[in-house]
C-alpha cells in the first residue's frame, strides 16, 4: 500500500510531515495547500487502497517518537486536516468533515469526503450529510462531476449508505453547474461507465429532460443505445440493486439478477421519428436496439414496417440483419395467412 504514496514523492513528504505532531499552524496550512495541489493530478481510482495507505501513514505517526511519549507535561499539537478523513478514529473523521470550509482543493480530497457517506460510524455519516452539500457547492463543478462519475457506478454496492444519503447525492447532482458539467462528461466520454452513469442520473432525476440530446449527440455508442431505448420505451430505467436467483437447487447454482425501477419520460417524441433515427445511427449497437423495437412493434407500424425490415435485413452488421430477416419472415407469414383467409 505504501508504494502508492511513494509514487508521488512530493505528496508523500507533505502527508508524512502533516500527520506528525511537530508542525505549527502556518506549516500545517502550507502543507495542506501542497497536499491539495499534489492531489489534483491523481485520478479517482482505487480509492479504497488510497484510504488504507493514508490511514496507515496516520497510524504510524500517531504515537510520536520516544521523547514526546515520556514528556507527559507536553501536549503535541496535532492539526486536523483533510488526511484525517481516512483516520482510524471516527472522532477525527467527524472533526475533519466539520472543519471543512469553502471548496475542496482537489477532486481526490472531495472523493474522500463523499466516501464518508458509507462510513461505518453513524455520526460520521451524519456529519458527511451536513458538510458535503456546502463543500460541493463551493468546489469546482468539474471536480464534483468527476467524483459523481466514479461514485454513481458503485453506490449500489455501498451497504451502509442509506436513502437519506442517496438523497444528499441527488441534491448535489441537481445543482445547475454540477448537472451541466456531468452532462458534458457523459456526452463527451468515449470510454468508461458513461451509460451506467446516465442511468443513475435518470434515477436521481437530473437528466429527465433532454434525453434525446444523448441519443443524438453522445460520443459513446452505449450511451446513445441506452437513450434510444428509453425514448422507444417511453420511460427510463435503472438498477437499484441485485438479488440472487436460483437456477438449479440440486447443484446450488444461481446468478445475480439486477433489480430495476423505471419512470415515464415527461415528453415522449414520435415513435417513428425515433425509430428512423436509431436505424440510421452509425453504430450497430444502436441499430440493433432499433431492430429489436421494430420486431416488438411490427404489427403497429403499418406501411412503414416492410421498408424498415428491408433496411434492417440489408445491414452490414449480422446482429442487425438477422433481426431484419426475422421481421421480414414475420411479415411474409402474415401476408400468407391473410391470402389464405381471403381465399
Amino acid at each position: 500500500m505504501r508504494k502508492m504514496l511513494d509514487d508521488y514523492p512530493a505528496l508523500a513528504a507533505a502527508v508524512r510531515r502533516l500527520v506528525s505532531a511537530e508542525v505549527t499552524a502556518k506549516e500545517a496550512a502550507d502543507l495542506m495547500a501542497r497536499v491539495g495541489s499534489e492531489t489534483q493530478s491523481i485520478p479517482i481510482r482505487r480509492m479504497d487502497l488510497w484510504e488504507n495507505t493514508l490511514r496507515a501513514e496516520a497510524w504510524t505517526a500517531e504515537p510520536g517518537d520516544g521523547k514526546q511519549r515520556w514528556k507527559f507535561w507536553v501536549r503535541p499539537r496535532r492539526f486536523i486536516s483533510w488526511i484525517d478523513l481516512c483516520s482510524h478514529d471516527g472522532r477525527k473523521r467527524e472533526a475533519a468533515l466539520r472543519m471543512t470550509t469553502g471548496g475542496a482543493p482537489s477532486a481526490f480530497l472531495l472523493a474522500l469526503a463523499f466516501r464518508r457517506l458509507n462510513d461505518w460510524v453513524p455520526e460520521v455519516r451524519a456529519a458527511a450529510r451536513a458538510a458535503i452539500p456546502d463543500l460541493a457547492l463551493n468546489s469546482k463543478p468539474e471536480d464534483v462531476a468527476d467524483v459523481l462519475w466514479s461514485l454513481l457506478p458503485i453506490w449500489n454496492n455501498w451497504g451502509r449508505m442509506q436513502a437519506v444519503d442517496r438523497d444528499t447525492v441527488a441534491a448535489i447532482a441537481a445543482f445547475d453547474r454540477v448537472s451541466r458539467a456531468l452532462r458534458a462528461r457523459v456526452m463527451g466520454a468515449t470510454v468508461g461507465p458513461a451509460s451506467f452513469v446516465l442511468s443513475q442520473c435518470a434515477r436521481i432525476g437530473c437528466f429527465e429532460h433532454g434525453i434525446h440530446e444523448f441519443a443524438q449527440g453522445a460520443a459513446q455508442p452505449a450511451v446513445r443505445a441506452r437513450a434510444f431505448r428509453w425514448l422507444l420505451m417511453g420511460r427510463t430505467d435503472w438498477v437499484v440493486g441485485y438479488q440472487w436467483k436460483w437456477t438449479d437447487h440440486a447443484y446450488c447454482k444461481g446468478r445475480l439478477e439486477a433489480m430495476l425501477e423505471s419512470q415515464a419520460i415527461p415528453v415522449k417524441p414520435s415513435f417513428m421519428t425515433t425509430l428512423d433515427a436509431a436505424m440510421s445511427d452509425p453504430s450497430p449497437m444502436v441499430r440493433r436496439v432499433a431492430a429489436e423495437f421494430l420486431i416488438r412493434e411490427l404489427h403497429t407500424l403499418g406501411d412503414h414496417a416492410f421498408a424498415l425490415a428491408q433496411k434492417a435485413a440489408s445491414d452490414v452488421s449480422p446482429s442487425v440483419s438477422e433481426r431484419g430477416n426475422f421481421a421480414l419472415k414475420q411479415l411474409g407469414n402474415d401476408d400468407s395467412r391473410a391470402a389464405k383467409c381471403m381465399a
